[in-house]
């Protein structure tokens, strides 16, 4: 049997992390967006986190998130190119019939207002 693989990212959480920092920034806008629908981090199916460009090395944004949030450990996470891409990823992925109920799209890499939303399929 193979083990469930872990989510292993730095020691991050909001107090470490400098207010304008793009990471700070993102955790921020998820933690208000979940406590604003009522919803529990570990009831997260889903993150995904939209980057402005390819990123080489990748940095996994997402899973930095999953984790700084107290998501399962299990919770799909993806950093993806543009709004676009994901808006269409986690309206796929909450579709009726689907496994996946709730996902969480973070926007934090631009200059304007970060921002995070809940799509409840």
């Amino acid at each position: 049997m193979t083990p469930t693989p872990r989510i292993t990212t730095p020691d991050v959480s909001d107090s470490q992390l400098r207010l304008s920092d793009t990471l700070h920034r993102a955790i921020h806008a998820a933690h208000q967006t979940l406590r604003d629908a009522a919803v529990n981090p570990s009831d997260l199916d889903a993150i995904i986190y939209v980057v402005q460009r390819r990123q080489v090395p990748p940095r996994w944004q997402s899973a930095r998130v999953a984790y700084a949030l107290g998501a399962r450990e299990d919770v799909a996470a993806f950093d993806v190119p543009g709004q676009r891409t994901a808006r269409s990823m986690a309206t796929a992925l909450s579709a009726p019939g689907e496994p996946v109920r709730r996902v969480l799209v973070i926007e934090a890499e631009g200059t304007g207002q970060p921002s995070a939303s809940l799509i409840l399929g």
